[in-house]
């Protein structure tokens, strides 16, 4: 912000047009930015080797490689608490979760679930407090009604595929639409 912050014409300083400029150029990048993951989700279209969990009472889908093919769908709430500006609490909040099963997971033999919160858009936008972690759940998509995200630290126990799951649970791979009424 500092070389943004005075422009030389000549011998004359302009520090307030600069600062115009600045935020002009912030607020239309900031435009761009929000519009594009909804456009990018409904652009994408399925991969070859692939399949597909489609969910149409929340309008959206997730893909995974076939070595998924017969994962498990586990259904599940999330809790959360909306704190007041001085630390109280103020309400608790209640939202479905799932989590998405490997296949081949057993009691002897488990691994990494992929967790996948569901807010409403009211939800997200009063911050929910979700966990002990020292930040907020993670944004992986959006629709017009709600928003989907990771919990915090839902990888830190290192479970036996943690590593397969942070490379598939990512945006790229949660494209959303209108929810069915």
């Amino acid at each position: 912000m500092a070389v943004a912050s005075a422009t030389s014409t000549g011998l004359r300083v302009r520090p307030f047009r600069t600062a115009v400029l600045v935020i002009a150029l912030s607020i239309s990048g900031w435009a761009q930015q929000a519009t594009l993951p909804i456009q990018k989700h409904r652009a994408v279209k399925k991969h070859t080797g692939t399949i597909e969990y489609r969910n149409v009472s929340y309008g959206f889908r997730f893909t995974l490689p076939t070595s998924w093919k017969g994962c498990q769908v586990l259904w599940s709430e999330w809790q959360g608490s909306v704190l007041t500006t001085d630390g109280n609490l103020a309400r608790v909040l209640h939202g479905p979760m799932l989590q998405i099963r490997y296949p081949k997971w057993t009691k002897e033999n488990p691994r990494e679930d992929m967790p996948i919160m569901i807010f409403t858009i009211a939800q997200w936008n009063e911050g929910p407090v979700v966990s002990a972690a020292p930040f907020d759940p993670a944004e992986l998509a959006r629709n017009g009604t709600y928003v989907f995200a990771v919990p915090p630290r839902w990888d830190y126990d290192f479970s036996e595929g943690y590593e397969e799951a942070e490379r598939l649970l990512t945006s790229d791979s949660v494209y959303t639409f209108g929810p069915a009424r």
